[in-house]
């Protein structure tokens, strides 16, 4: 097939703003908190909540433009996920933001990968699994899948799922990771999660058989991290042109963010209203908790500079980012992370035991954040450790391959 056979869709004429965007994800933000408690007991974000999110057009905001999608900075969808975040639905928030970011991700795969997904629907919604956890085998024309796949966030609604796997080759010192796209209709969906936070984001198993995948729906990860994918020599705004741990630490810091001012918001008006047990003190006069909470937001404000100030230092460079500065980033995004759930970690300390109750968005968004911040990605030690070596002058720790 001839690259002038895979011509994509023609860019949308009239091209939202980043202001419009954020105003759409702030107006969706209090349907999916209206939905919250039932997606947690239902363990499945509403249907509704995906179609509104859809509708919005939100899920275009990094999609290449000649595919129909926005090509907006990565910015602009770190602030759309901090809207979404803030409706204290973190399942909702965490699924709905990373159908974008899954859609910047498609860009950098092969033109004949892309064509196989929009050119059915430029708004078709992809999970993953990136964790190498089943058996790829090398096969004529591609690849063979076999196994089981887990962290499948989003795969209810999706119609592709990208699929992380090692492909071992003779002579090659190390295995290639490699990411590949598959249909959802060829994997078996296991009903697996049952987890303490994001309970909602319906992250179950991919089972799949001998599936496979062929050659052009497979990139190597090691391209993408490195910023030289194949779909970057084809989509060439610089946000494809960056190095992708380095700079997509950002997608999951969002969600979080978000939860943190969402559940931080709800507990000073909720607690205006409380008042001691014993004592009937207004909870608000009391010194103690006027502490805490001057301490809880000025972590939750340090963690927003201190990502804002990354995806600044990135900007500047997309296509040229140094080693430090990637190591930098990295550390500087999880190091936000850690902060925000110290933050939550207090805010439910406070909160006594009424916080924990299932109608109250504070123990909903301290597990969300917990449950986001337990991510690999987000893992403070490995990030922590490699900024220290090169500030050391000893190098990455080659065990991390990935980061």
């Amino acid at each position: 097939m001839s690259l002038a056979e895979l011509r994509p869709a023609v860019a949308p004429d009239n091209i939202p703003t980043a202001d419009e965007l954020i105003i759409r994800a702030r107006a969706l933000a209090p349907r999916l908190r209206e939905r919250a408690v039932k997606a947690e007991r239902d363990r499945s974000i509403p249907q509704q909540s995906v179609d509104e999110y859809l509708g919005s057009g939100l899920i275009h905001t990094l999609q290449p433009k000649r595919w129909g999608g926005y090509e907006h900075d990565h910015e602009v969808a770190f602030d759309i996920a901090i809207e979404l975040g803030k409706s204290t639905c973190g399942s909702s928030a965490w699924c709905l933001n990373y159908l974008a970011d899954h859609a910047c991700i498609l860009a950098h795969f092969p033109e004949e990968a892309q064509h196989d997904v929009w050119s059915r629907d430029t708004a078709a919604c992809i999970a993953t699994s990136a964790a190498p956890t089943g058996k790829v085998a090398v096969a004529p024309g591609g690849y063979r899948l076999d196994g089981r796949w887990s962290w499948c966030s989003g795969l209810r609604h999706s119609q592709w799922i990208m699929i992380g796997g090692l492909v071992f080759r003779e002579g090659e010192d190390h295995p290639d990771m490699r990411l590949f796209v598959v249909p959802v209709a060829q994997v078996k969906q296991e009903d697996t999660w049952y987890c303490a936070g994001l309970t909602a984001s319906g992250s179950n198993t991919s089972v799949l058989d001998n599936v496979f995948v062929p050659e052009h729906r497979s990139a190597s990860f090691a391209t993408l991290r490195d910023a030289c994918s194949p779909g970057s020599k084809l989509n060439t705004n610089p946000i494809y042109r960056t190095p992708f741990i380095a700079v997509h630490t950002y997608a999951l810091l969002g969600p979080a963010l978000g939860l943190a001012r969402g559940g931080y918001a709800d507990f000073v008006q909720w607690t205006r209203q409380r008042y001691l047990t014993y004592t009937q003190l207004a909870i608000a006069q009391h010194v103690p908790v006027q502490i805490r909470i001057a301490e809880i937001a000025a972590q939750v404000d340090a963690a927003e500079l201190l990502a804002r100030r990354a995806l600044a230092i990135a900007r500047k460079d997309y296509t040229g980012m140094s080693l430090e500065t990637r190591t930098l980033l990295r550390r500087d995004f999880t190091y936000a992370m850690h902060s925000l759930r110290a933050a939550m970690d207090a805010l439910v300390k406070i909160s006594g035991s009424s916080g924990l109750m299932d109608g109250n968005s504070v123990q909903r968004c301290w597990r969300d954040v917990h449950a986001i911040s337990s991510h690999v990605v987000m893992n403070w030690d490995v990030p922590a450790e490699n900024f220290g070596r090169t500030e050391f002058g000893l190098g990455l720790n080659p065990a991390y391959p990935m980061f």
